[in-house]
């Protein structure tokens, strides 16, 4: 289902993004970068559903790993910080436990520990992303780095709106599906589209 997505959907709208970027057309690509958002959200939903849920709780019932807890209701996320505690929890205890406590163990302030943290999982994506695409263009690391402000303002408005407020999940949403992860597979395929001129696209 993702690879019909893929090729039936967001292959062709990255292929007609090319020349809008090179002309700098801003309403083109604000309308690509909408088109693509509906793919993404349903390719990355089903990434989460086919590795968190499915693959990850077989591995689980293969070698009786008893804890399964893999992610949380991270969809009612009210804020950016609680997004990222729930949505990837193996990834979220791990940092926590080699990077965010041993650093507080050492006298720093938990919002030194909180950057440093989002510090090392910005250069992790970008490595993850960058190698394969043959791109190290800091787009994915700004990406992830960028979430800190939008930590900040989530975190607040839930302070201003009260926690039953939906504002900052529609935040969430907006900032990180149906703009941020389009916007960056643009991006990255307009980089690789750049960069292997006269060869097919992967």
């Amino acid at each position: 289902m993702m690879y019909v997505l893929m090729e039936q959907y967001a292959k062709p709208t990255l292929a007609n993004s090319l020349q809008a970027l090179e002309e700098k057309n801003l309403v083109v690509i604000v309308e690509r970068v909408l088109k693509l958002s509906t793919t993404a959200v349903v390719i990355w939903l089903l990434m989460f559903y086919a590795l968190f849920h499915a693959f990850l709780n077989a591995l689980s019932e293969v070698l009786r790993f008893g804890d399964r807890t893999f992610y949380l209701a991270w969809w009612n996320s009210g804020n950016l910080a609680t997004y990222w505690r729930l949505w990837n929890r193996p990834v979220y205890l791990f940092f926590k436990r080699h990077v965010y406590i041993p650093s507080v163990q050492r006298g720093m302030s938990p919002a030194i520990c909180q950057l440093m943290v989002f510090l090392v999982s910005a250069l992790l994506h970008e490595v993850l992303v960058g190698i394969p695409t043959h791109a190290i263009t800091g787009f994915a690391f700004w990406g992830m780095f960028g979430q800190i402000p939008l930590i900040a303002a989530t975190k607040a408005l839930e302070k201003w709106r009260g926690k039953d407020s939906a504002l900052g999940n529609t935040i969430f949403w907006i900032t990180f599906c149906v703009v941020g992860q389009p916007t960056i597979a643009l991006l990255y395929y307009y980089q690789w589209a750049a960069t292997h001129k006269g060869m097919s696209p992967p």
